[in-house]
Parts: structure tokens; C-alpha cells; sequence
């Protein structure tokens, strides 16, 4: 009886803390952000960036430890932490740390929040420009067919890009290699009806050939601008740096603009 009891206890005890370690995403985006997945810990030069993370029974029980937690790590003297992303200065009251993102989890008993924090080094010192983006800066990585997309986060429609592109440049050889082989054979042979199949196989095989080049052009473009202009998964910001492109249309010519801000 005493093992069937000490068994029981265990499979309760294992249910449990099994359920403690379900969390799934509560109140926010249903994928865990980056600095929170890999907690960011940054020396921005006049403060610091930094993820915290705490569990508690209840959102403002998270809060208020989560405060408590980054303004013990940093011995806070120069103000106030602010749990919002208002302006710094607020009423007159210095702030010390302002919450840059937040992302919450729940399961069932307890409530896991992370918050990205970003403290001034001392009361002088300026924060840096923080935002949580989907938008990237301009990369050398658009000019290869799918890296952007990988960069981004969107690693199926990266394979994809690079699949493709691989398919079909495999395809321009082969279609080219058929075309030869068969352009050989007519000189080869001296009945007409042969130069006749041989000519319709190596235009046929020339068409294929043309049409995977026009693909493969097509592909390559429709990949470089998708890496530069689509959005990928939220990350983290430092500075106004941007890259706005635009078509354009004249007289003499048309195409697309690349304007790069700072």
C-alpha cells in the first residue's frame, strides 16, 4: 500500500511540475521574440539594454518585481522606472529605465513575463533610439537569391527562393545539353525524316532552355526585391538607419530607388 501511495505521489508530483513548465504565450505574439528566446545584455554607450525575466501569480505581481529586478541589477539612483515607452521625461521625473518590449507567457498557474529594459548609465546620460522593428536595413545578402529571407526569419521562403533558382539554372543545362546533343545528330545522319525529329527535339529543347533563363531572371529579381523590401520577424532597433525603396517612372527611363537614411 505504502508503494502504491509513494507512486501515486510521484505521478502527481510529475503531472504537476510538468504543467509549472507549459507556458504558452499569453496576451502577446503567439512567436517568443528574439531578446526574449536569447536574453540580450548590450553596453549601448550611454546605457545599457537588457532583458529581464520574471514569474509571478499575477500581471502586476510580474510588474512590480520586474521593476524592482532591473532597478537592484543597475543600483538605480537617478529617477524612476517606467513601465511604458512614453517620452523620458514625464512631469518632470527623470527616468531611469523605460520598458522598450514585453512578451508574456501563462500556464494555467503562474504568469512568466519578459521585459526588454533600457537604463541610462548615469542622470546625464542620453537613451539611444530603441525600437522593436519587422523592417530591416539594406543587406548585400539580397543580391543571393534567398539569404535575405533567411536573414529575416523567413527561412521556408528563403528554401524556397534558392530551391527554385537552383531548379531552374539545373534545368537552362540540361535543356542546353539536349539542345547540343540533338543539333550534333543532324549533321550525323542523312535521312530526312531523322534531321527533321532532330531539329523539332533541339528547337524544343532551345524553348525549354529560354523559357528556364527567363524563369530563372524572373526568380532572382522577384527574390532581390522581396529581400529588400518584405518585413521579417521583430527585432530589435538601434538608431534611425533605413532604406526606403520606390519605383520611379520618367521620360527616358523607369526602374527602382534605393534611399538610405541615417
Amino acid at each position: 500500500m505504502r508503494k502504491l501511495l509513494f507512486f501515486y505521489f510521484l505521478l502527481a508530483f510529475g503531472a504537476n511540475a510538468s504543467a509549472q513548465d507549459d507556458y504558452k504565450p499569453y496576451g502577446t505574439t503567439a512567436e517568443k521574440p528574439e531578446w526574449a528566446d536569447k536574453p540580450v545584455s548590450m553596453d549601448l554607450g550611454q546605457s545599457y539594454l537588457e532583458t529581464v525575466m520574471v514569474r509571478g501569480k499575477s500581471h502586476g505581481e510580474v510588474r512590480k518585481e520586474a521593476t524592482e529586478v532591473i532597478a537592484t541589477r543597475r543600483s538605480l539612483t537617478t529617477g524612476a522606472v517606467m513601465m511604458n515607452t512614453k517620452p523620458e521625461e514625464s512631469d518632470g521625473i527623470i527616468v531611469s529605465a523605460k520598458l522598450i518590449s514585453e512578451y508574456w507567457e501563462y500556464n494555467g498557474a503562474f504568469y512568466r513575463g519578459y521585459f526588454l529594459f533600457q537604463t541610462r548609465k548615469n542622470r546625464n546620460s542620453e537613451f539611444e533610439r530603441v525600437s522593436i522593428t519587422e523592417s530591416f536595413g539594406f543587406s548585400p545578402r539580397a543580391f543571393v537569391p534567398g539569404m535575405a529571407q533567411i536573414h529575416k526569419g523567413s527561412t521556408l521562403k528563403g528554401s524556397i527562393f534558392i530551391a527554385g533558382e537552383v531548379a531552374l539554372l539545373g534545368g537552362v543545362v540540361v535543356a542546353e545539353s539536349m539542345r547540343a546533343s540533338y543539333t550534333s545528330k543532324i549533321g550525323a545522319t542523312h535521312s530526312a525524316s531523322e534531321k527533321k525529329t532532330y531539329i523539332g527535339n533541339a528547337d524544343t529543347w532551345e524553348n525549354v532552355r529560354n523559357g528556364a533563363i527567363a524563369g530563372a531572371v524572373a526568380l532572382y529579381a522577384w527574390s532581390v526585391i522581396d529581400g529588400v523590401v518584405a518585413k521579417g520577424k521583430p527585432h530589435i532597433k538601434i538608431g534611425d538607419s533605413r532604406l526606403r525603396v520606390a519605383p520611379y517612372l520618367t521620360p527616358e527611363a523607369g526602374g527602382v530607388a534605393f534611399a538610405l537614411n541615417f
